[in-house]
Order: C-alpha cells, then sequence, then structure tokens
C-alpha cells in the first residue's frame, strides 16, 4: 500500500495492542479506508466477518474466497473494505453473467444464420440442362403412351436413356 509521508505517524497499534499486548510505538499508517492508524503489519484490510457467517455461506467458490481472506495474516477487520470487496465482487458477478448471455445471444444468432444460409442453398440450386431434357422427354413419353404409339414412346425411351448415359 502506497503511502506519503503525510500518512505516516509514531504511536501504538490498536491492532498489536489487542492481539499481541504490544504497547510499543511505531511508525503508523493511515488506512485509505477507515482511515485509523495501524503498523506495517496490520495496517492490509480484512473483511470483517465470523466463521460461522462464512460456514453459512451456500456458493461453494465464495466460501472458498472468504475462507481465503479469513486466513491471511495481519491486517485488521475493516468494515469499510468490507464493503467495497462484497460491491466489487457483485459487479465482477453481474459482468460476467452480462458476458455469458452474450455469447448465448451469439451463438444463437450463428445458428440461426447457419440454418438460414443452409435453406438459402437449397433454393437458390439451379436446374440443370439434364435436368430439363429428361422432364421433357418424360413427358412426350407420356403422351405417346396416352395416344398409344408404341413405336415412338421406345423411341423416346432409347433417346432418354442415351441423353442420360451421356450427361453423367
Amino acid at each position: 500500500m502506497e503511502n506519503s509521508n503525510e500518512n505516516i505517524k509514531l504511536g501504538i497499534c490498536p491492532e498489536c495492542k489487542v492481539r499481541e499486548k504490544d504497547s510499543s510505538e511505531k511508525k503508523l499508517y493511515q488506512c485509505p479506508y477507515c482511515k485509523e492508524w495501524f503498523c506495517k503489519k496490520h495496517i492490509e484490510p480484512k473483511l470483517v466477518m465470523t466463521w460461522s457467517a462464512i460456514e453459512r455461506t451456500r456458493d461453494p467458490i465464495l466460501k472458498e474466497k472468504l475462507y481465503e481472506e479469513w486466513r491471511k495474516e495481519g491486517g485488521h477487520p475493516d468494515s469499510v473494505w468490507t464493503m467495497q470487496y462484497f460491491e466489487n465482487l457483485e459487479m465482477k458477478e453481474k459482468e460476467e453473467r452480462e458476458k455469458f448471455l452474450k455469447a448465448l445471444d451469439n451463438i444463437e444468432k450463428t445458428e440461426k444464420s447457419n440454418q438460414y444460409s443452409k435453406s438459402l442453398e437449397v433454393s437458390k440450386r439451379k436446374i440443370s440442362p439434364k435436368d430439363v431434357t429428361i422432364i421433357l422427354v418424360l413427358i412426350l413419353l407420356i403422351y405417346f403412351i396416352a395416344v398409344r404409339n408404341i413405336t415412338i414412346s421406345i423411341f423416346i425411351l432409347l433417346v432418354l436413356t442415351l441423353i442420360a448415359v451421356i450427361f453423367r
């Protein structure tokens, strides 16, 4: 933590006095959050939480983060920093949720555009001259069979077979 000379003074660290029964004077630094004065060992802020509050936390990831903070050596309990910690945590979770939802939307849009382009490919398929010829010959064949001219029908079948062989 960066401190200027105006944020340093000589005095008794309240954490050292309570936790270690050390009432000696030492350099104290002002906490930027709670504005209290602490020695180098206790200047870092810590969460203001009880062990049982951490135990009751249902989210396993949050619970692990809270245990991590609890286990840190030194520092001092700081309510201002605790509030900021949870506000920052909430903002990060909100940002992650928004990123996740945006990614889902992008995936959904991509899938829809892929489906649309596939349907366009099917509809844009051109009819080849071979297909037109076969259809016309089939129509003629059906017509001549209908009027019972067998010779012409056999001729058309031969032409159709020849076209099918040529255009393979």
